[in-house]
Protein backbone atom coordinates (compact mmCIF):
# COMPACT_ATOMS: atom_id res chain seq x y z
CA UNK A 1 0.00 0.00 0.00
CA UNK A 2 2.80 2.60 1.26
CA UNK A 3 4.93 1.42 -2.39
CA UNK A 4 0.85 2.39 -4.29
CA UNK A 5 0.97 5.57 -2.78
CA UNK A 6 4.57 6.51 -3.15
CA UNK A 7 4.18 5.73 -6.94
CA UNK A 8 1.50 7.61 -7.03
CA UNK A 9 2.85 10.56 -5.45
CA UNK A 10 6.12 10.50 -7.40
CA UNK A 11 3.91 10.17 -10.54
CA UNK A 12 1.93 13.80 -9.91
CA UNK A 13 5.15 15.13 -9.25
CA UNK A 14 6.26 14.48 -12.15
CA UNK A 15 4.03 15.66 -13.66
CA UNK A 16 4.02 19.05 -11.95
CA UNK A 17 7.97 19.31 -12.66
CA UNK A 18 6.65 18.79 -16.49
CA UNK A 19 4.08 21.42 -16.51
CA UNK A 20 6.70 23.70 -15.05
CA UNK A 21 9.57 22.74 -17.62
CA UNK A 22 6.58 23.78 -20.30
CA UNK A 23 5.56 26.64 -19.23
CA UNK A 24 9.34 27.75 -18.87
CA UNK A 25 9.79 26.35 -22.63
CA UNK A 26 6.70 28.78 -23.45
CA UNK A 27 7.95 31.96 -22.06
CA UNK A 28 11.68 31.40 -23.44
CA UNK A 29 10.82 32.88 -26.95
CA UNK A 30 9.31 35.88 -24.83
CA UNK A 31 12.62 36.70 -23.15
CA UNK A 32 14.47 38.41 -26.20
CA UNK A 33 11.05 40.30 -26.56
CA UNK A 34 11.05 41.95 -23.54
CA UNK A 35 14.69 42.91 -24.17
CA UNK A 36 13.71 45.00 -27.44
CA UNK A 37 10.44 46.03 -25.26
CA UNK A 38 12.53 48.31 -23.26
CA UNK A 39 14.30 50.22 -25.94
CA UNK A 40 10.93 51.43 -27.52
CA UNK A 41 10.11 55.18 -26.74
CA UNK A 42 6.89 54.27 -26.15
CA UNK A 43 5.36 51.42 -24.39
CA UNK A 44 2.04 50.15 -24.69
CA UNK A 45 0.76 46.96 -22.87
CA UNK A 46 -2.27 44.86 -22.86
CA UNK A 47 -2.19 42.61 -19.79
CA UNK A 48 -4.14 39.65 -19.80
CA UNK A 49 -5.13 39.45 -23.11
CA UNK A 50 -5.59 35.91 -23.98
CA UNK A 51 -4.64 34.66 -27.21
CA UNK A 52 -4.13 37.53 -29.19
CA UNK A 53 -1.30 39.57 -31.28
CA UNK A 54 -1.39 43.14 -30.27
CA UNK A 55 -1.65 45.75 -32.69
CA UNK A 56 -1.46 49.78 -33.17
CA UNK A 57 0.99 49.88 -31.37
CA UNK A 58 -0.01 47.45 -27.96
CA UNK A 59 1.84 44.33 -27.08
CA UNK A 60 0.13 41.96 -25.32
CA UNK A 61 0.90 39.66 -22.81
CA UNK A 62 -0.80 36.87 -21.44
CA UNK A 63 -0.08 32.94 -20.06
CA UNK A 64 -1.28 31.28 -23.25
CA UNK A 65 0.53 31.01 -25.93
CA UNK A 66 -0.72 33.56 -28.93
CA UNK A 67 -0.13 36.54 -27.02
CA UNK A 68 2.81 38.68 -28.27
CA UNK A 69 4.32 37.44 -24.98
CA UNK A 70 3.94 34.87 -22.83
CA UNK A 71 4.32 35.32 -19.21
CA UNK A 72 3.31 34.87 -15.89
CA UNK A 73 2.48 38.21 -14.29
CA UNK A 74 2.88 36.52 -10.32
CA UNK A 75 6.59 37.30 -11.50
CA UNK A 76 5.84 41.22 -12.32
CA UNK A 77 6.56 42.88 -15.40
CA UNK A 78 10.16 42.96 -16.33
CA UNK A 79 10.82 46.24 -17.49
CA UNK A 80 12.45 49.18 -15.62
CA UNK A 81 10.67 51.80 -13.19
CA UNK A 82 8.60 54.73 -15.19
CA UNK A 83 8.83 52.72 -18.57
CA UNK A 84 5.51 52.13 -20.10
CA UNK A 85 3.08 54.85 -21.39
CA UNK A 86 0.16 53.03 -21.00
CA UNK A 87 -1.55 49.67 -19.60
CA UNK A 88 -4.52 47.74 -20.44
CA UNK A 89 -6.92 45.05 -19.07
CA UNK A 90 -10.16 43.42 -19.50
CA UNK A 91 -11.86 41.19 -17.43
CA UNK A 92 -8.63 40.22 -16.15
CA UNK A 93 -8.63 41.79 -12.48
CA UNK A 94 -11.22 39.63 -10.79
CA UNK A 95 -9.26 36.51 -11.88
CA UNK A 96 -7.17 37.54 -9.53
CA UNK A 97 -7.41 37.39 -5.53
CA UNK A 98 -7.48 40.58 -3.39
CA UNK A 99 -4.55 39.92 -1.91
CA UNK A 100 -2.60 39.03 -5.45
CA UNK A 101 -4.07 41.85 -7.16
CA UNK A 102 -2.51 44.70 -4.71
CA UNK A 103 0.94 43.19 -5.59
CA UNK A 104 -0.01 43.41 -9.59
CA UNK A 105 -1.29 47.25 -8.82
CA UNK A 106 1.58 47.57 -7.34
CA UNK A 107 4.19 46.29 -9.92
CA UNK A 108 1.31 48.18 -12.95
CA UNK A 109 2.10 51.39 -10.66
CA UNK A 110 5.70 50.94 -11.03
CA UNK A 111 6.60 50.60 -14.31
CA UNK A 112 3.92 53.44 -15.55
CA UNK A 113 5.59 56.96 -16.68
CA UNK A 114 4.60 59.85 -14.50
CA UNK A 115 0.96 60.42 -15.85
CA UNK A 116 1.02 57.13 -17.20
CA UNK A 117 -2.70 55.35 -17.68
CA UNK A 118 -4.30 52.03 -16.57
CA UNK A 119 -6.87 51.49 -18.28
CA UNK A 120 -9.61 48.65 -16.81
CA UNK A 121 -12.67 47.04 -17.90
CA UNK A 122 -13.97 44.39 -15.35
CA UNK A 123 -17.76 42.55 -15.16
CA UNK A 124 -20.08 44.72 -13.11
CA UNK A 125 -21.31 42.10 -10.26
CA UNK A 126 -23.69 44.43 -9.05
CA UNK A 127 -25.75 43.49 -12.36
CA UNK A 128 -26.17 39.66 -11.48
CA UNK A 129 -26.86 40.94 -7.50
CA UNK A 130 -29.73 43.88 -8.46
CA UNK A 131 -31.28 41.47 -10.89
CA UNK A 132 -31.03 38.49 -7.62
CA UNK A 133 -33.27 41.30 -5.53
CA UNK A 134 -35.77 42.20 -8.38
CA UNK A 135 -36.28 38.24 -8.56
CA UNK A 136 -35.39 38.68 -12.14
CA UNK A 137 -32.80 37.32 -14.17
CA UNK A 138 -30.15 39.70 -15.72
CA UNK A 139 -29.74 37.39 -19.03
CA UNK A 140 -30.39 34.14 -20.37
CA UNK A 141 -28.96 31.02 -19.72
CA UNK A 142 -28.11 30.20 -23.51
CA UNK A 143 -26.11 33.95 -23.27
CA UNK A 144 -23.71 33.00 -20.61
CA UNK A 145 -20.49 31.16 -20.85
CA UNK A 146 -21.79 28.00 -20.44
CA UNK A 147 -18.77 26.00 -18.62
CA UNK A 148 -19.17 28.48 -15.83
CA UNK A 149 -23.30 27.87 -16.07
CA UNK A 150 -25.17 26.94 -12.96
CA UNK A 151 -28.90 25.53 -13.28
CA UNK A 152 -30.73 24.68 -10.43
CA UNK A 153 -34.11 26.49 -11.42
CA UNK A 154 -33.05 29.39 -8.54
CA UNK A 155 -32.48 33.20 -9.09
CA UNK A 156 -29.33 32.34 -6.75
CA UNK A 157 -27.81 31.07 -10.16
CA UNK A 158 -26.83 33.76 -11.28
CA UNK A 159 -24.94 34.93 -8.51
CA UNK A 160 -22.99 31.61 -8.32
CA UNK A 161 -22.51 32.18 -11.84
CA UNK A 162 -20.71 35.90 -11.74
CA UNK A 163 -18.97 35.11 -8.14
CA UNK A 164 -17.09 32.09 -9.42
CA UNK A 165 -17.18 31.45 -13.07
CA UNK A 166 -16.29 27.75 -12.85
CA UNK A 167 -13.92 28.42 -9.95
CA UNK A 168 -11.94 31.21 -12.14
CA UNK A 169 -13.59 34.21 -10.73
CA UNK A 170 -11.74 35.39 -7.23
CA UNK A 171 -12.89 39.06 -6.65
CA UNK A 172 -16.13 40.75 -7.34
CA UNK A 173 -16.51 44.55 -8.47
CA UNK A 174 -18.92 47.56 -8.37
CA UNK A 175 -18.46 50.89 -9.22
CA UNK A 176 -17.06 51.95 -6.07
CA UNK A 177 -14.98 49.37 -5.03
CA UNK A 178 -13.33 48.97 -8.44
CA UNK A 179 -12.17 52.61 -8.09
CA UNK A 180 -11.57 51.93 -4.16
CA UNK A 181 -9.58 49.13 -5.43
CA UNK A 182 -7.30 50.90 -7.53
CA UNK A 183 -7.06 53.71 -4.73
CA UNK A 184 -5.24 51.27 -2.61
CA UNK A 185 -2.16 51.95 -4.63
CA UNK A 186 -1.16 56.11 -4.63
CA UNK A 187 -2.26 56.77 -7.97
CA UNK A 188 -2.66 60.41 -8.61
CA UNK A 189 -5.90 60.00 -10.24
CA UNK A 190 -8.63 57.36 -10.14
CA UNK A 191 -12.08 57.56 -11.86
CA UNK A 192 -15.03 55.65 -13.65
CA UNK A 193 -14.45 56.31 -17.52
CA UNK A 194 -16.86 55.31 -20.44
CA UNK A 195 -16.92 52.97 -22.70
CA UNK A 196 -13.47 53.38 -25.48
CA UNK A 197 -14.38 51.64 -28.70
CA UNK A 198 -10.42 52.08 -29.55
CA UNK A 199 -9.90 49.05 -26.90
CA UNK A 200 -12.50 47.91 -25.62
CA UNK A 201 -15.09 45.00 -26.68
CA UNK A 202 -18.41 45.97 -27.62
CA UNK A 203 -19.98 42.34 -26.91
CA UNK A 204 -19.36 43.31 -23.10
CA UNK A 205 -20.11 46.57 -22.90
CA UNK A 206 -23.56 45.49 -20.87
CA UNK A 207 -21.92 44.02 -18.09
CA UNK A 208 -18.79 46.02 -17.68
CA UNK A 209 -17.62 48.75 -15.57
CA UNK A 210 -14.75 51.10 -16.95
CA UNK A 211 -12.01 53.31 -15.09
CA UNK A 212 -8.63 54.68 -15.54
CA UNK A 213 -6.18 55.46 -12.69
CA UNK A 214 -3.18 57.78 -13.62
CA UNK A 215 0.02 57.93 -11.87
Amino acid sequence: MKKTIKKILIFFSLINIFRKIRFLLLQLPSWPKWIILKKNKKILLEIGSGNKKGKNGWTTVDLHYGADIVHDLKKGIPLPEASVDEIYASHVLEHISFKDLIVLLEEIYRVLKQNGKFSVCVPDASLYIEAYVAKKKFMPEVERYQPALVDTGSLMDQIQYMAYMNQEHKYLFDKQNLVNTLKKVPFNKVELRTFDESIDMKSRDFESIYAIAIK
